[in-house]
């Protein structure tokens, strides 16, 4: 059915981002006035236009939820994002920045930092993520390329896997020994709930400079996408293309997994139901499909938040109880992969 349901005019194309703006806009109104307490349109109104002092619907809808909602849409936006470009850079259709090792190495720096200094200040905890994974990126890098040979898109594919399936070992052979399965648990099941301002402050930056240089490369990564030798015969230097290109999905994908946590699939299925409808132009998707993953975490994040109050179910659940069978069904067509 999607097949040939590409959208080249001009009106389809507003038309779809019309859509995906109410959708935007809807969830972000439902995003703050529901949760464990429920509030009503006047109460919001009243906190965004005269906000009082020492009021409690204002500290929960300006301090909780509105930084945790910025939160959800940069976090989707990146995550959505870095796998487009992903698949871009690695010309593979189910790439997505897992390839570099970039929640494995958050991840396994988090239990380290957890086993060896006790009491970390989150924003310690986002500074170490963030290590963690430009140290998973720069040895993928190291094992994939080779003295002239140059880079190659399916060592970077096996390096990925190798260093994501050596981390997450190591990660877990010391999460049992340090016993620090009740630290790390919340960072694996993924979640917002700890967002705050200070934590956007810190990470906000690396999601909004990725965001603006991936949009100034896209021509680059419309090359890059065709054919090495295509590319090459056009004049791109396809290597340092390359790695500036997985520079920008470490910032967006860093940035993202530091505030959310190790969570699948929004770089994979996204990028994949948008190409599936707009032409294979990055300088149109990739600002479309940021929107789109912005959007889209927006949603899960107010169902874990508003399914069974006032408990929250972990993010990773619900992307993965949606996201598993839209990618079989991806597998299952393949045709236009």
């Amino acid at each position: 059915m999607f097949r040939n349901m590409r959208l080249n005019k001009p009106n389809q194309l507003w038309l779809v981002f019309f859509l995906l703006l109410l959708l935007c806009g809807l969830g972000s109104y439902l995003s703050l006035r529901l949760g464990a307490i429920h509030f009503s349109h006047h109460e919001l109104r009243q906190v965004l236009t005269s906000p009082l002092k020492d009021s409690k619907v204002q500290d929960i809808i300006i301090d909780i939820r509105l930084p945790r909602l910025i939160a959800a849409f940069f976090v989707g936006a990146a995550m959505a994002e870095s796998g487009l470009m992903m698949q871009g850079i690695t010309r593979n259709p189910i790439a997505d920045p897992g390839l570099l090792g970039i929640n494995a190495g958050a991840g396994l720096a988090l239990i380290l930092a957890q086993a060896f200094f006790k009491n970390l200040h989150y924003t310690h905890i986002l500074i170490v993520c963030l290590l963690g994974s430009a140290l998973a990126t720069l040895l993928v890098f190291a094992l994939s390329y080779r003295r002239g040979k140059g880079y190659n898109q399916l060592r970077l594919i096996l390096a990925g896997a190798m260093v994501s399936t050596l981390f997450s070992a190591i990660g877990q052979a010391t999460t049992l020994f340090f016993q620090l399965e009740a630290s790390v648990i919340g960072w694996q099941a993924g979640g917002l709930a700890q967002t705050n301002w200070k934590m956007l402050e810190i990470v906000l930056p690396f999601i909004l400079l990725g965001i603006v240089l991936s949009q100034f490369l896209a021509h680059q990564l419309n090359i890059l996408s065709l054919n090495e030798t295509v590319a090459k015969g056009l004049g791109q230097e396809t290597l340092s293309t390359t790695v500036i290109l997985l520079l920008i999905v470490l910032s967006l994908s860093a940035g993202a997994v530091a505030i959310v946590g190790s969570i699948a699939f929004v770089g994979l299925i996204i990028p994949h139901l948008l190409k599936m409808i707009f032409p294979k132009d990055y300088k149109l998707l990739l600002p479309i499909t940021a929107f789109s993953g912005g959007t889209f975490l927006i949603w899960i994040d107010l169902l874990a938040r508003t399914l069974n109050p006032p408990t929250e179910i972990p993010l990773g659940a619900i992307i993965s109880v949606i996201g598993l069978p839209i990618f079989l069904w991806l597998i299952r067509r393949g045709g236009y992969l």
